[in-house]
């Protein structure tokens, strides 16, 4: 006769069962047990769809200490500020909560921040949530027009409407035409009306369109005052009116609390000795 050897539990805790006992012998309960958390999590963090270069970050490994600070200083005040608010942000967090976002230059740090933020969200909190690149979000969408393909503009969209958290990072990375403003508007109006969460990242300054730039020229629609006024737009910053409509930007003030990261590039400052 042949023995089979007993199953072994994997987990000690909770005996696979996926509830461990909690209390004392008198009052006795049970509660979800840690493996079955860390299973979730693992799942959810591959729905999330976080880039490969972004899956390391966390709040935990967020760097506020730089070698250029000025003697007699250890941490750079604006991004100990900005770390502290996102991770105040993961612990008062509620279903439908206002959002979050982060503005600042390139290498900031906005995109850590942010993906750590959904990180925490999901490891502690079992919050779903997805990352989404705004470039690859429109050409996602146009793509979906193609007759050759099988994906809908539908399959597109429904993650992003129904999930609870969403990370939209880089928003306004480029100059929109009318359709894809009208495109993200409609993204977060849908999210606003159903009261779901949006954490969004941009290198733009938090102001209204520009109003248009007089020329000095004597006939403003003079060949010398289009090029004069082409020059100014060239070199100006630009803004979150300008690129996404003085209108949606108002909507993303009631839909997300600002996190301004006023820092140097990180990687021009891990470089200086």
């Amino acid at each position: 006769m042949v023995k089979i050897a007993p199953e072994l539990k994997s987990c000690l805790l909770c005996g696979d069962t996926g509830w461990k006992p909690v209390g004392s012998s008198r009052d006795r309960r049970v509660t979800r047990c840690d493996c079955r958390l860390q299973a979730r999590s693992s799942s959810l963090l591959e729905a999330a769809r976080i880039p490969r270069r972004y899956q390391g970050c966390e709040l935990s490994n967020f760097v506020t200490e730089f070698p250029d600070l000025e003697e007699g200083e250890h941490h750079d005040t604006a991004l100990v500020k900005a770390r502290f608010l996102a991770g105040r942000f993961v612990e008062e967090y509620t279903p439908g909560c206002r959002g979050l976002i982060f503005l600042g230059g390139n290498g900031t740090g906005k995109t850590h921040l942010a993906v750590g933020v959904i990180h925490e969200l999901m490891r502690s909190k079992g919050v779903p949530c997805l990352f989404v690149d705004f470039r690859e979000l429109l050409r996602q969408i146009r793509h979906s027009y193609d007759p050759s393909t099988q994906t809908t503009e539908f399959d597109v969209l429904s993650p992003v409407f129904e999930v609870p958290v969403l990370l939209l990072d880089d928003l306004g990375a480029f100059a929109t035409t009318a359709w894809e403003r009208d495109t993200i508007s409609f993204i977060f109006t849908r999210r606003y009306n159903d009261e779901r969460t949006t954490i969004i990242t941009t290198y733009l300054s938090d102001r209204p369109t520009p109003m248009g730039e007089a020329s000095d020229a004597a006939a403003p629609f003079s060949k010398a005052a289009r090029a004069l006024d082409e020059a100014r737009a060239a070199v100006r910053e630009r803004t979150l009116g300008e690129r996404i409509g003085d209108q949606m930007r108002a909507r993303l003030h009631e839909m997300c609390r600002k996190i301004e990261i006023p820092a140097r590039d990180y990687r021009e400052r891990t470089r200086t000795q």
